[in-house]
């Protein structure tokens, strides 16, 4: 039992770092075109930053976001200068996946449909958009996240 409220508590902590890191990224280094351009500014600690991001997503213990952890694994592992086409279409598939997910959620499907709305800022903003568009997206698909596990954690408070 220690060991599932813990496990919580972790992807709890997993939640707070992707907001963490999707608002320090840009505070560290300046806004650029993408979070994927910080490649260039971090490329030593980048990927590992962003595989922890994704290791969240594993343990949210469903079958269905597997995917988009795999998916942003590939897109930190394969950075946007060398391995352009590999990394634009995971960073592809890990953003529609992750939004059909949270569209299909009938308790939180609120937040898929606001991720939803946001892939008009790519259509919307010239310069910077998708720069936006993946920190919003990341900001939700956190606060998705986080707000399953703070439902979870509840649910195991009732049941003592």
């Amino acid at each position: 039992m220690a060991n599932q409220r813990n496990r919580l508590w972790i992807r709890l902590g997993l939640c707070i770092y992707a907001i963490a890191y999707a608002l320090a990224l840009p505070m560290i280094f300046g806004i650029q075109m993408s979070y994927s351009s910080y490649h260039g500014n971090a490329s030593a600690w980048f990927p590992l930053a962003t595989i922890i991001v994704s290791l969240g997503l594993w343990l949210h213990r469903s079958r269905e976001w597997e995917l988009p952890a795999m998916a942003l694994i590939t897109v930190s592992c394969f950075n946007c200068f060398d391995w352009p086409m590999i990394h634009n279409i995971a960073a592809m598939i890990f953003f529609i996946s992750s939004t059909w997910i949270m569209i299909r959620d009938k308790r939180y499907g609120a937040w898929g449909k606001i991720s939803l709305v946001c892939y008009t800022l790519l259509l919307l903003m010239k310069d910077g958009g998708l720069f936006w568009f993946e920190m919003i997206q990341i900001i939700l698909i956190a606060t998705y996240h986080m707000r399953r596990v703070i439902h979870l954690i509840n649910i195991r408070k009732e049941s003592k």
